[in-house]
């Protein structure tokens, strides 16, 4: 009888579930907006996952009532173990047919089981936050760097660099930062503007406290991406620049945790995984990321990936929790090759 193992990628702001055969051959997917159980609450968070795989199901022509074999969930927001168990106990609890087990970890942990395949290396994270992961051989993690939310870091994500492009233009105005000669904040200001739709200065309060939403801010970076490709405006620009800085930094604040061991079981070239939707603007943020890992030290190196798709961190969950369960998918070597794209450093 054929088995089926479920896999959800749940960031803060888009979630995707599928469900895949022992083959690792995807039959169902769907898709749907962000379940970080600290942003939509821990109920809603379940209930999102059963939806999601629901439809998944439906996809893939089975019935809601057949439990998948496993299903793994790589989520934001699931660090701890309590809140881990606490989504577990509810999932097992409230949807008996959902699944015969679980595995419930970050949203780093989807992407890393599909691409380092046991060989180890850093996940950095810039989507609406951002962080960073060490993981040796067996994908156990060694050291992580940020991933504390925007009240203490969230350094070089969408929501960072959106929340200091709104700041920049009060600063400016209030009198509080100056631009070097040459430089204006006329575009970002006429950006922020439009797209907040702020018609009084204090509107802007509306935004950040009264009805906050933390994507609704970041999506905003997605606005500048566009701005500063097609104008490259200087004080736009400096934006990512310095997004791409703070984001070479978290790897430098990692580099020291790699042990000799796995230096040398990778050949001194040290795989990273970009994953988010802010390393789309690659080309703003490269110059200021180099800058940070300049004195990476002698002998070693970084070499930069990125997954083409959602769906390859979703197939990443569905194996690890079908290993968790003592089953191993069998990826073949070209999905993984093809779901990948090299970005150069130079």
């Amino acid at each position: 009888m054929a088995r089926y193992f479920g896999g959800v990628l749940g960031g803060a702001t888009r979630s995707m579930a599928i469900i895949i055969k022992e083959d690792g051959s995807v039959i169902g997917q769907s898709k749907g907006k962000g379940l970080n159980p600290w942003q939509v609450s821990f109920d809603t968070c379940v209930e999102k996952i059963k939806q999601l795989v629901d439809m998944a199901k439906q996809e893939a022509g089975l019935q809601i009532s057949h439990p998948l074999e496993s299903l793994g969930i790589s989520a934001s927001g699931c660090e701890q173990d309590a809140a881990q168990k606490r989504i577990k106990n509810d999932l097992s609890t409230r949807y008996p047919d959902l699944s015969l087990s679980y595995y419930i970890n970050t949203d780093i942990f989807g992407p890393i089981a599909f691409t380092f395949q046991g060989g180890g290396g850093i996940v950095l994270i810039s989507g609406t936050g951002s962080c960073c992961e060490l993981f040796d051989a067996h994908n156990v993690s060694i050291h992580r760097c940020g991933g504390w939310g925007h009240m203490l870091g969230d350094e070089g994500s969408a929501y960072w660099i959106a929340h200091r492009s709104i700041k920049l233009v009060y600063d400016f105005d209030d009198g509080m930062k100056q631009l070097p000669d040459g430089m204006s904040i006329d575009v970002l200001r006429s950006k922020v503007i439009k797209f907040f739709n702020i018609k009084h200065r204090y509107d802007v309060l509306n935004h950040l406290y009264l009805d906050f939403s933390k994507s609704k801010i970041a999506s905003f970076c997605a606005v500048l991406a566009e701005v500063a490709g097609r104008t490259a405006d200087p004080v736009v620009c400096q934006l990512f620049y310095d997004a791409g800085e703070q984001l070479g930094r978290h790897i430098m604040a990692i580099i020291p945790y790699v042990s000799s061991e796995l230096k040398e079981q990778l050949g001194g070239i040290i795989p990273v995984l970009l994953e988010g939707s802010v390393f789309k603007s690659w080309d703003l943020l490269k110059e200021g990321f180099r800058s940070a890992i300049d004195q990476m030290e002698p002998g070693l190196e970084i070499k930069l990936y990125r997954l083409k798709d959602e769906e390859a961190s979703s197939i990443g969950a569905a194996i690890i929790g079908a290993g968790m369960n003592g089953v191993k998918i069998n990826m073949k070597a070209e999905r993984i090759e093809n779901a990948l794209v090299s970005f150069d450093l130079k």
